[in-house]
């Protein structure tokens, strides 16, 4: 089946998922979120930080701001993350959905084809009985049974055959009236199927260029912040007496915890909401 020279086949977008893993949730808009401009952020330089151990004070205000700094990159990759799964998800399914809308052109599109030529030989034996019957009428039987008495039997069973054909020529004429309308019914749903199909192949199209989009901007997202954390993670372990590694390690401990906090907390809601659901049917059953 041609799509109105439209070949849309299942792309997956470019690099959709360097910065993105699993699919998320399908959501119609796609915000993307990516850092801006370092310097529009206020990141510290390695001569602010330096001058920022001159006292207690200055230091520990520096250390919050870089890990505020941090935490803002982390979020903001993150987002574009969640972006890029949303997008890739959204295309997904928009081309799932015309997987089916071809399935279903291309099958209507077959039975109306076959519907056609079924009617178009109902029509022809419905012709071609008519024309039998008008080649030899039931007035002209009547008329030689009158005036050839002798040969009464043989255009009796004529006249008999006449009926016959007559009767079958009106199922075959009810036969070719119903083909006629089930191609007419099947070629109809096939056309419109066709213009499903192209709607979809247009919707296929810009969700797969949002899905690419989205894939560029998380993986630029997760590129500056990788980059620019290195440098914060650097002026922090300067600020702290430590090691870039250490502060990683620490960050990463902290994260994990907040993590498992989250976790926790959502099992703990949940497991109260069922037991509040199980309690309410026990009370309706009651």
């Amino acid at each position: 089946m041609a799509n109105d020279g439209t070949s849309f086949t299942r792309r997956k977008p470019v690099r959709l998922f360097a910065a993105a893993v699993a699919i998320g949730a399908v959501s119609a808009s796609v915000g993307i979120i990516a850092p801006a401009a370092y310097g529009d952020q206020g990141y510290p330089s390695w001569d602010d930080v330096q001058k920022a151990k001159a006292s207690e004070a200055t230091k520990q205000a520096e250390i919050e701001k870089i890990t505020a700094l941090l935490t803002g990159l982390q979020a903001a990759a993150d987002a574009s993350s969640k972006a890029s799964q949303i997008a890739a998800e959204a295309y997904r399914v928009a081309q799932d959905e015309l997987d089916a809308a071809t399935l279903r052109e291309t099958s209507l599109t077959e039975q109306a084809a076959t519907a056609s030529k079924k009617a178009d030989t109902s029509k022809m034996r419905a012709g071609l009985i008519a024309a039998h019957l008008a080649k030899t009428g039931a007035q002209d039987l009547s008329l030689n049974l009158f005036l050839n008495g002798s040969s009464a039997d043989v255009l009796l069973e004529q006249l008999g055959t006449a009926s016959k054909l007559s009767e079958q020529s009106e199922t075959i004429y009810r036969e070719a009236v119903q083909d006629k309308n089930s191609a007419e019914s099947l070629g109809g749903q096939a056309a419109a199927a066709t213009v499903e199909r192209t709607r979809l192949t247009g919707e296929s199209m810009t969700k797969f260029d949002a899905a690419s989009g989205a894939a560029q901007a998380a993986e630029a997202a997760l590129e500056a912040e990788q980059q620019k954390s290195n440098d914060l993670y650097g002026q922090l372990a300067l600020l702290k007496d430590t090691t870039a590694d250490t502060e990683r390690s620490y960050q990463a401990g902290v994260d994990a915890a907040a993590a498992a906090a989250a976790l926790a907390a959502a099992q703990s809601a949940a497991a109260a909401k069922a037991a509040a659901d199980q309690a309410a049917s026990a009370a309706r059953a009651a």
